[in-house]
C-alpha cells in the first residue's frame, strides 16, 4: 500500500514537473480561458444540494440493526445498516442465516449461525413475546451448535425494545424443546445467557450469571467485543463481582483477550442514579507515561457493568481523580452504553 502511495506521489510529482516545462509560470496561454456559461454554477449548487438532501433522507430510512453472528466459536454482536421497513425484526433473522446477503459486510471469519437454506416463514410480536416460524431447514444443525443459534435468536430479537421474550415454531407448530440437546425453545429471554461458561469451582445450584465483554480478533485483525456470561458464585455484591471477574479475564485457551490489567485494583464500587461510580487504580493507565487508558478497557468496563446493572453510564476515576484521558481525550465525564456493539464503522 505504502509502495502504491509512493508511486502515485512520485508520477504526480513528473506530471507537475513536466507541467512547468511546458507552461512555466512567466508563460501564458495563447487565448484566455472562457468563464463558464451562465447558470451553469447555480445549477452545479442546486444539484450538489440535491445530493446532500438526498444522502440525508436515506439516512433516515436507515436503522443500524444489532446483529448476532458466529465468529471464532462465539456468538458476537455486530450492528448493521437495514431500511426501516414494516417487519424490519423478520428481515434481522434472516440476516442471521448462513449465506444471506449481508455477510459480504461481515468482517472476515463472520458468518451466519442458522443452517444455510432456513427460511423464516413468519414473525409475530405480541405482548413483548416475538413468536417466530422456521422452515424445516433450520433443524438440520449440529448439535454443538444448539445453544449458539438460540442465543443469536434471542439476542437479536430481545435487541428491539416491543421483544422481551422468544417462542420459536417450525412449519407453523411450537417448537418445545430443540431436537438435538433437548434445550427448550420457548420463553427465551436474554436471563439464559450467551456464550455461557462455569467459573473454576462454582456450584451450579448456587450461581448466578454475569455477562462479561471481551476482546476477539478477525484473521484480517478487525477487533470486536464479545460477551461471555459467566456463572459465579451468588452474591449481592454485582458490580463488584462484575469487575473482579473482568479483571481475571477471560478463560484460557478461549481465544479472547482481556482489556484490563490482572492487577488493576478497584478502589470503590457505587451505584447512583443510574450511573456506576467507580474508582480504579493507576494500573489503569498503561500509555502516554502513566496518563492514558486504552479504548478497549474503558468500553469493555462500560459495557459490562450496564449489562448486569440497572446502570445506563459509568463514571471512571483513578485513585480518586478524574485525571485520565483516553486516546488523547480526558476521561472526566460518565461515559454512556453505546447503543449498539461492534458497529460495522469499527
Amino acid at each position: 500500500m505504502r509502495g502504491r502511495i509512493a508511486c502515485t506521489v512520485l508520477v504526480l510529482m513528473l506530471t507537475l514537473a513536466l507541467t512547468g516545462c511546458m507552461f512555466g509560470p512567466e508563460q501564458k496561454t495563447s487565448t484566455p480561458i472562457d468563464p463558464p456559461p451562465e447558470g451553469v454554477e447555480k445549477k452545479y449548487e442546486e444539484e450538489a444540494a440535491k445530493r446532500s438532501t438526498k444522502s440525508k433522507e436515506d439516512a433516515k430510512d436507515q436503522a443500524q440493526v444489532q446483529l448476532y453472528f458466529l465468529a471464532n466459536d462465539y456468538v458476537v454482536p455486530y450492528a448493521v445498516d437495514m431500511p426501516k421497513v414494516e417487519g424490519i425484526a423478520k428481515e434481522a433473522v434472516k440476516m442471521l442465516v448462513r449465506g444471506s446477503k449481508v455477510e459480504s459486510q461481515l468482517p472476515e471469519g463472520f458468518s451466519g449461525v442458522l443452517p444455510k437454506g432456513t427460511k423464516v416463514k413468519g414473525l409475530n410480536i405480541q405482548e413483548g413475546t416475538a413468536t417466530v416460524d422456521f422452515s424445516k431447514e433450520f433443524l438440520s444443525y449440529r448439535r454443538d451448535m444448539e445453544k449458539k443459534i438460540l442465543d443469536a435468536i434471542t439476542w437479536t430479537l430481545t435487541g428491539f425494545d416491543s421483544v422481551e421474550r422468544v417462542n420459536i415454531w417450525v412449519d407453523g407448530r411450537p417448537l418445545a424443546k430443540m431436537p438435538k440437546g433437548k434445550t427448550t425453545a420457548q420463553g427465551l429471554t436474554r436471563s439464559r445467557g450467551i456464550n455461557l461458561e462455569l467459573a473454576e469451582g462454582v456450584n451450579i445450584s448456587q450461581s448466578m450469571p454475569v455477562t462479561l465483554y471481551f476482546l476477539g480478533q478477525a484473521p484480517d485483525n478487525t477487533v470486536y467485543y464479545v460477551p461471555v456470561t459467566r456463572m459465579i458464585n451468588r452474591t449481592d455484591d454485582v458490580a463488584g463481582s462484575v469487575m473482579k471477574e473482568l479483571i481475571l479475564g477471560p478463560k484460557h485457551g478461549s481465544g479472547l483477550n482481556g482489556a484490563l490489567a490482572e492487577t488493576l485494583r478497584v478502589n470503590k464500587l457505587q451505584l447512583k442514579d443510574q450511573t456506576v461510580l467507580v474508582d480504579l487504580g493507576g494500573q489503569l493507565l498503561q500509555y502516554g507515561k502513566g496518563k492514558s487508558a486504552s479504548k478497549d478497557a474503558v468500553q469493555t468496563i462500560v459495557l459490562s457493568l450496564t449489562e448486569n446493572t440497572a446502570a445506563d453510564k459509568v463514571k471512571i476515576t483513578v485513585n480518586g481523580k478524574a485525571e485520565a484521558k483516553v486516546e488523547g481525550k480526558p476521561l472526566d465525564q460518565a461515559v454512556t452504553r453505546p447503543e449498539v456493539v461492534n458497529p460495522a464503522s469499527l
